[in-house]
């Protein structure tokens, strides 16, 4: 354990907001790590109850932890902001409040950062819990992770300021100022709209398939209904503020380069009540297979479920394109 006087090279900064089981599962692999040359920075966005007082005290004798309170809630994003602001060390890592590390987790990012001659990006893959029955909802944004964590491990794929997620990145400290930090008009996927400044700023994105963490979601099925919806909005709002970002014609060449049964289902369900029937449609029957165990099948029924729903929704964001505000 450090002592308050001693600079750690590494700050993990965790934002969090009324989790207190999840922040203490967080907490306590992070007592695991195999070096304890780190600190840790935790930012109660406006919780009911403040977080420092949730911490077991097991856990906060062994962990050198700052806390941080905004006494409302501002997002997870610049919660971010005010722990980098607060940190002094040359690397951040960034973890969510309910993402449990292997015990090599600092030590693989802080590799990654100090070796590198210029500015670079470290990625660590977040998995779903091995041996876990999750919904099937949860299971398809696992199973498109995994799989593209894969192509990444096996070279397939090449990081990009597309793959960071918050969930578990590090940085170092003075790229993550010299961009200003996270964009607060972003009220989502405000972690890959700061991969790209990154990237305009030089910065390299290494992945190492090691530095695991384990991410148990409990989303629910109308929470993850709206992420299509705001990823459409996102995508549109990044267009606008940098037209340079090509972010539309970018997404528009993947889902022209989607499997031929997703593209097909778009053509037949091209009227705005046809989509939602065929949304709400597939919707069930996914769950319906997925209790039957037929997994890949249910897979598949929330694919089109995601395609129909982001594709509804990136056309009325282009259509409002000079009026669209902060991503829902």
């Amino acid at each position: 354990m450090m002592t308050d006087a001693t600079r750690s090279t590494v700050d993990v900064v965790i934002p969090t907001r009324d989790r207190p089981a999840q922040l203490a599962a967080t907490l306590t692999a992070l007592t695991k790590q195999v070096s304890g040359d780190f600190g840790i920075i935790v930012i109660d966005d406006g919780g009911a109850t403040a977080a420092q007082t949730l911490v077991p005290a097991t856990v906060r004798d062994v962990l050198t932890i700052r806390f941080l309170r905004n006494e409302s809630s501002i997002g997870p994003g610049l919660s971010r902001n005010h722990g980098v602001a607060a940190s002094t060390a040359d690397y951040v890592v960034f973890l969510d409040d309910d993402c449990v590390a292997v015990p090599e987790v600092v030590d693989r990012h802080r590799a990654a950062l100090s070796r590198a001659r210029g500015p670079v990006v470290s990625l660590g893959p977040i998995l779903s819990p091995p041996r876990q029955r999750l919904s099937v909802w949860n299971h398809w944004d696992a199973d498109r992770l995994e799989r593209e964590y894969a192509r990444l491990r096996d070279k397939v794929a090449t990081p990009a300021w597309t793959h960071l997620y918050t969930g578990n990145v590090g940085v170092r400290r003075k790229d993550f100022v010299a961009v200003g930090g996270f964009d607060s008009r972003f009220g989502r996927q405000e972690d890959v709209e700061l991969g790209y400044r990154l990237d305009q700023l030089g910065c390299r994105f290494e992945f190492d398939s090691g530095a695991t963490v384990f991410h148990d979601s409990d989303r629910s099925l109308a929470s993850w209904l709206r992420i299509p919806v705001a990823s459409a909005h996102f995508d549109v709002l990044m267009d606008r503020l940098d037209p340079d970002s090509d972010r539309v014609a970018m997404v528009k060449a993947g889902l022209d380069d989607k499997h031929w049964a997703l593209r097909l289902v778009r053509r037949i369900a091209w009227a705005p009540i046809g989509r939602r029937w065929a949304t709400h449609g597939v919707v069930g029957a996914g769950r319906l297979l997925h209790s039957l165990r037929a997994d890949r099948a249910g897979l598949a029924a929330f694919s089109v479920a995601w395609d129909l729903t982001y594709c509804e929704a990136l056309r009325d964001a282009l259509a409002m394109r000079d009026h669209v505000g902060v991503s829902p």
